[in-house]
């Protein structure tokens, strides 16, 4: 419980709590802490000005580094899509062309390089070794997509390898996650960059129940802040439709399970797999490559519908049979932010602008980063499963959380958030599986 707390602290402080009360669920009568992330405006522009890259060539190239944490590259999901952004700023940017064996950009005026650590230095210190190994190849800037950068960042600023080096961090503040996630100060070399999944989540909740589905299924990784907002958006949303179709005490029904790894577990499948034999009729799978998890389980009863994650993964080809079954995604646009934060860099003469530099700062609904794929938005026709619940309620919808008058919980603190039925009315009865 203290870790879950303490990973909290750095972003209660970002956004003022109020107290409100929550009815129904598993544990009774509660409240749930209510706050809302403050988003930060961090533009569009994802070109390099005129001027900008004079003086680099191909011999003599701007590189940017990628290092994971722990998951592989080809995640079909958070890692991927990071570094998508990354290789399509440098062609983008620079003229060059992605090596299709290295999936890097080895030519023109931006190049591109990432680092795995070695598979037995899954640890702060095997990712510093592998953020040093970018910084030795000579990248300016280098991304780290994943919380479990915060301490090995707090190592790198003091240290000497990486003096000429900023960094964009993806998901993280400035917490020191193996020292009781005490808090430290980013220099102007970082800025980070944190979500507002539960946006996401909630407009996946919300359009289940506006379907039809009333048995809801929700796999998460860990229990990190990102994850619990996805999951507890999902139940918000859920609730909110719930409610506005006059459903009855208990009417919506979701188990919520995390499967401890971002990873698919035997646990995993077997769980999904028994919701679904049982009647849940679709399930959100939410962290990293859990997704596999539900995806076997789906296929395994005769494909039922399931939820993706971080990016529109109805367009994953590798998928097979779970292809078609994959009805929406809960999208946190991280290929567009970096792209954008990336060229603001450059623009800004190779260093974070007053706005970034420092600081964590979130983006969501505002600016088109936590929202659901459609056909318009992604070119993929296949992406929006949905019969009964429109596009035109879905933008409708969109608008409302842009502008504020639908209202989503941020909160992460998960003891809280289950302990209460996720904040939700007794129309929706959680079914928390610790």
């Amino acid at each position: 419980m203290k870790k879950k707390n303490l990973m909290r602290l750095g972003l209660i402080a970002l956004s003022c709590f109020t107290t409100v009360g929550c009815s129904g669920g598993t544990a009774g009568t509660g409240e749930v802490k209510f706050f809302e992330l403050t988003e930060t405006d961090i533009g569009e522009n994802t070109t390099v000005n005129n001027g900008k890259l004079d003086g680099y060539t191909q011999e003599n190239p701007l590189k940017i580094g990628l290092v994971t944490d722990s998951g592989t590259l080809n995640d079909h999901s958070f890692n991927e899509s990071a570094w998508n952004g990354v290789n399509e700023f440098a062609t983008q940017a620079g003229g060059g062309t992605i090596n299709s064996k290295t999936y890097s950009v080895e030519t023109g005026k931006v190049q591109t390089k990432y680092v795995q650590p070695a598979q037995d230095s899954y640890d702060t210190q095997g990712r510093l070794a592998a953020m040093k190994t970018a910084a030795q190849w000579g990248a300016k800037v280098i991304v780290l997509p994943g919380y479990l950068f915060q301490s090995s960042i707090k190592l790198a600023l003091s240290d000497a390898a990486f003096k000429d080096v900023s960094f964009l961090a993806l998901d993280c503040v400035n917490q020191d996650s193996d020292n009781n996630y005490e808090e430290f100060t980013f220099t102007d070399k970082v800025t980070s960059v944190i979500y507002r999944e539960e946006q996401a989540g909630f407009l996946a909740g919300y359009a289940a129940v506006k379907e039809g589905y009333r048995s809801l299924g929700f796999c998460g990784g860990m229990a990190v802040p990102a994850v619990i907002r996805y999951g507890s958006g999902y139940c918000q949303g859920a609730d909110a439709a719930a409610k506005e179709l006059n459903l009855g005490d208990s009417s919506i029904k979701i188990n919520y399970y995390y499967a401890g790894a971002f990873a698919p577990t035997d646990a995993a499948t077997s769980n999904c797999s028994a919701w679904y034999g049982s009647g849940t009729e679709v399930i959100f799978g939410c962290g990293g490559a859990v997704y596999q998890s539900v995806t076997a389980a789906s296929q395994s009863n005769g494909n039922k519908p399931w939820i993706g994650v971080d990016v529109n993964q109805h367009a994953d080809t590798s998928l097979g049979a779970s292809q078609a079954s994959c009805i929406t995604s809960a999208m946190k646009n991280l290929k567009n932010t970096t792209k954008v934060l990336l060229a603001g860099w450059v623009n800004n003469d190779k260093a974070w602008n007053s706005t970034l530099a420092g600081k964590v700062v979130t983006v969501g609904a505002k600016s088109d980063n936590c929202v659901l794929p459609t056909p318009d938005t992604t070119g993929d026709s296949g992406c929006w499963g949905f019969k009964k619940f429109t596009l035109s309620e879905y933008n409708t919808l969109l608008a409302n959380l842009k502008n504020g008058s639908v209202k989503v919980n941020s909160s992460s603190d998960n003891d809280e958030l289950s302990a209460n039925n996720f904040g939700c009315s007794a129309s929706v009865k959680v079914n928390y599986i610790a």
